[in-house]
Formats: structure tokens, C-alpha cells, sequence
């Protein structure tokens, strides 16, 4: 039984997250399974349907029994489900939302997390992250059910249902849960997006790594249907929930195996993938590691240059200002959100988007269902690569010569919840002093404190809304100014605020 200091269930800004067996249980699995049942049913069944949810899971610890665990709560509720037959990346469970026409998209999966956690993300019924007001009605839903405890007397009903048998052992255990493949689905989407017969002429080597995650196997499957010369390689690649001890996001010494690798044997392109493959990192022929923003900036300048798109833009605000410099140069709109994919997720769904990215690796180009994919934009840039016969550094130093040259880097603190809300009550009342004095000339107050400077460099205090952690993200034309701002913002979370 749910302790009561326990029952709230807050999505955060994509699903909800927790650490397996301590927050992340079986328990509160099937009560947000139940109280989204509740939800589809109110919702979708006014239209005069049966409503249908796909759910995919990922490699982490017990995924597939914790997905399972969903669809059991799901098809018990006489909602159709659809369960994966093996573990997918988040973009092929969410491709899977739209090709079988599903009302909602379930996924296990903890994203780029250690692998301590686990997660459950849901998708809208146009494929991308759930937009607030879908949230909002199942936070609702869920924490109603488990303060008046009517969720758990339909968990126990479930349960006691004499044909609910077991998933694995019984693939029809009743008439309206089914297992399915949805990799096919997502691979016909894949060939309407990217230009295939550039990436039929790539013939130059390059590097996959999955980082244990999702994308193992299957990323290399799809690149080496349209190329069979033996020019990819890939590492990490077997089931090792633990991530081989790394977290798997494609960052930092997370991907130092990769860089290695591609310098031992001068391979000219890495793709990075995190543990689900919906976010990417990429490594340059040097060693050098290419971040979201000049995967963002990459692919950008191709849809103007060779494409001739046109369109919004819409970027997270802790995203390079070079996005900005693209923006302006070619006359498109550009959007600031908040942090999270999901508010761009909510522009796209209006329309008229050309691209959009976040700082954390999460990307999104025209064309595509709305939701971020590292499989496609590494796609993306192999295609830019073969049709510009071109590395991935020549391309760099094309887009700086044409829109400037930046550094950028983040630096995550702990800090005791206490002093993050203090921290965070004072920036709203003032700026530090010792900010003040690197003349600004704006302050952006969208997702925390953004400091833009007479010289075009910015800083930004984060304060985390769900943890107990201040980032700082700094962005400059140097690397010595870059140092010397992430020293001012390092001071101001150590209590360096006067």
C-alpha cells in the first residue's frame, strides 16, 4: 500500500522518473496505467470508440516486465493495446502512436538517466511528447484515483480477472491486448524523410554507438539497409542494463570509448545515441565532439541552403544563440521556449516549423511526426555529408565562417534544496552584483535567469524545479571568456549572490 506522504505523481518536463525499486515500482506503474485508463476512457469513448494505447520499453533494468505490468492494466480495461515484441527506441514506439492510430503512447524507458532509474513517458495521439493539458488531465485523473483509492480496487479487479493470464506466456491473453513489431512502421517512415541515394554513396567509414541503449542493432539495421559496403561500425552494442557503468547520454567521457575508437581507426563520423535514441551527440574526424547545437546549426543551414524551406524555427532557451544568427540572417521567425521538448512538441502540432532543438540533444526537422529522433538526424548528417562530399569539421567551419564562431558549455551543482528555492527567490528580486558588472544588455526570464552581455556572450542560472540542483549554461566567442562566466556562475550558486 502507498504510503500517504507518497501519493503525488508529477510528470516532469518528459515523464515521470524515479530510481528502480525505491521510487520507480511495479505498484505505482499499474496506478498511472489505471488513472490514464480512466482518462482514455472519458475522454476517448464520448467520440463512440474504443480507445488504444501502443506501449514500447527500452534496456533498462526490468523494462519489459514493467511495460508488461502497463499492458496487463490497459487491455484490462478493455482499451486495445498494442505491446511491443522487443525492446524499441522512444522515436519508433512514438512513430507507432500515429501508424496505428492510437489515442496515447506508453513508454518505459528513463531516457538518458543512470541507470539507477527508469521512467514512463507518454506520447499525444499525434506521435510527440504529451502537450500540458494532456498532462495536466492525467495528473488528475491518476492522483484523484489514488487519494480516494479507486484505483486501487480496479487494480485488484484486474488482477482477480480469471482470464487475465500471463503476458509472456500467452500472446492473446485476451481480446484486447496483442504484441507487435513496430520497427517496420517507423523504417517506411524513415525513407519519405532523408534523401536515400546520398547515404547509398556514403563511402566513408563511420562509427554507430548506442550506449547500450534502445538504438543497439537496430540504428546499424536501417543504415546498413541503405548501404551494404561495409562502412559502419558499432560498439556498445549488447543488453547491459547497468550501461556498462556510463550514463547514457552522448556527452563528456560518456562517449570517450567512441572518440578513441574513431581516432585508433580514422573513421570519419561518429553517431552517439542516449539509452532511448531519441537524443543525439556526434564525434568529428579529429576526435572532436560535435554537441546538439552544431547538429542543430548543421542541419539548419542544409534545409535553407539546399532546400530552400522556410518556416519557424523554435528553440529551448539555453540553446546556442547561433540558432538565433540563422534565424535572423534568412529572415525566419524564431520561438523561445521553456526547457523540454514538449513545448516545442506543441509548436510543431501548430504548424509552420521548420526546425526545432534543444541544448540537450533533442531535435526535430520538417517533415517528421512531432518528436525528437537521433537515429534521423544522425541520418540527417550523414545525407549533408555525402551530398557535400565534405567532414563533418569542413561543414563546421563553413557554418562559423557564415554565422560566427561559439563555445558553449554546462555545469550542473548539488545544492541543498533549501539554499536552490533561497537562490532562486533572491535572482528574482535582483541581479548579482558581480553580474551586473559584465554590462548586460538583456535579461531573459523564460525557464530561469539569462544574462545576455554588451559583447553577445550570455550566462544562465538554472534553479531545477524537481531536484536539488542549480545548472549553469554559459555561451561565448572564446574560451576564456567562456571559463571566466562559468566562474561567475559557479560563484553565485556558492552562495556568491551579493
Amino acid at each position: 500500500m502507498i504510503n500517504k506522504a507518497n501519493k503525488t505523481i508529477k510528470f516532469g518536463t518528459d515523464g515521470w522518473r524515479g530510481i528502480i525499486a525505491k521510487e520507480f515500482i511495479f505498484e505505482k506503474v499499474l496506478l498511472i496505467s489505471q488513472g490514464i485508463s480512466n482518462y482514455l476512457k472519458s475522454k476517448v469513448n464520448l467520440k463512440g470508440k474504443i480507445p488504444k494505447v501502443v506501449i514500447g520499453y527500452d534496456t533498462r533494468f526490468m523494462s519489459d516486465l514493467f511495460a508488461e505490468s502497463a499492458a496487463r492494466i490497459f487491455s484490462g480495461n478493455e482499451i486495445i493495446t498494442e505491446l511491443s515484441e522487443t525492446f524499441i527506441p522512444t522515436p519508433v514506439l512514438s512513430n507507432a502512436v500515429v501508424s496505428r492510430e492510437a489515442d496515447l503512447g506508453i513508454m518505459i524507458t528513463a531516457s538518458h538517466n543512470p541507470y539507477i532509474y527508469n521512467g514512463y513517458k507518454i506520447k499525444g495521439p499525434y506521435g510527440g511528447s504529451a502537450t500540458m493539458d494532456i498532462i495536466n488531465d492525467i495528473e488528475n485523473f491518476v492522483n484523484d484515483g489514488i487519494n480516494d483509492g479507486s484505483l486501487k480496487q480496479k487494480i485488484e479487479l484486474i488482477n482477480k480477472n480469471k482470464d487475465n493470464k500471463d503476458i509472456k506466456d500467452n500472446n492473446n491473453y485476451n481480446s484486447y491486448f496483442k504484441k507487435y513489431n513496430f520497427l517496420s512502421d517507423y523504417k517506411k517512415n524513415i525513407v519519405n524523410l532523408i534523401n536515400t541515394e546520398f547515404l547509398k554513396k556514403v563511402n566513408f567509414d563511420v562509427l554507430i554507438d548506442p550506449m547500450y541503449g534502445a538504438g543497439q542493432g537496430i540504428y546499424f539495421s536501417i543504415l546498413k539497409d541503405f548501404n551494404n559496403d561495409n562502412h559502419y561500425y558499432e560498439i556498445h552494442n549488447i543488453f547491459n542494463p547497468s550501461f556498462g557503468g556510463i550514463n547514457p547520454e552522448p556527452v563528456g567521457l560518456n562517449i570517450l570509448e567512441a572518440i578513441n575508437f574513431i581516432k585508433q581507426n580514422k573513421i570519419k563520423a561518429g553517431i552517439c545515441l542516449d539509452g532511448d535514441a531519441d537524443r543525439i551527440g556526434a564525434i568529428g574526424e579529429d576526435g572532436n565532439f560535435i554537441s546538439s547545437h552544431h547538429i542543430f546549426a548543421i542541419v539548419l543551414r542544409d534545409l535553407i541552403k539546399n532546400k530552400k524551406n522556410t518556416g519557424r524555427v523554435i528553440k529551448t532557451v539555453t540553446t546556442s544563440s547561433i540558432i538565433d544568427r540563422i534565424a535572423e540572417k534568412n529572415n525566419l521567425k524564431l520561438l523561445i521556449t521553456p526547457v523540454g521538448f514538449k513545448y516545442i512538441a506543441e509548436e510543431i502540432v501548430k504548424g509552420n516549423v521548420l526546425m526545432g532543438g534543444e541544448e540537450s540533444g533533442g531535435l526535430w526537422a520538417n517533415g517528421n511526426i512531432p518528436e525528437r529522433d537521433g537515429m534521423l538526424m544522425g541520418l540527417k548528417l550523414l545525407e549533408i555529408m555525402a551530398k557535400e562530399n565534405k567532414t563533418l569539421n569542413q561543414i563546421l567551419d563553413e557554418v562559423y565562417k557564415e554565422y560566427g564562431y561559439f563555445v558553449y558549455e554546462r555545469n550542473d551543482y548539488e545544492i541543498e534544496i533549501k539554499e536552490r528555492d533561497k537562490l532562486k527567490s533572491l535572482l528574482e528580486l535582483k541581479i548579482p552584483s558581480i553580474i551586473e558588472r559584465q554590462k548586460i544588455k538583456e535579461v531573459i526570464t523564460i525557464d530561469g535567469f539569462k544574462y545576455v552581455f554588451d559583447d553577445n556572450s550570455w550566462l544562465m542560472i538554472r534553479p531545477s524545479g524537481t531536484e536539488a540542483v542549480v545548472r549553469v549554461y554559459a555561451e561565448s566567442y572564446n574560451e576564456k571568456r567562456l571559463k571566466e562566466l562559468l566562474r561567475i556562475g559557479k560563484e553565485v550558486c556558492k552562495g556568491g549572490i551579493e
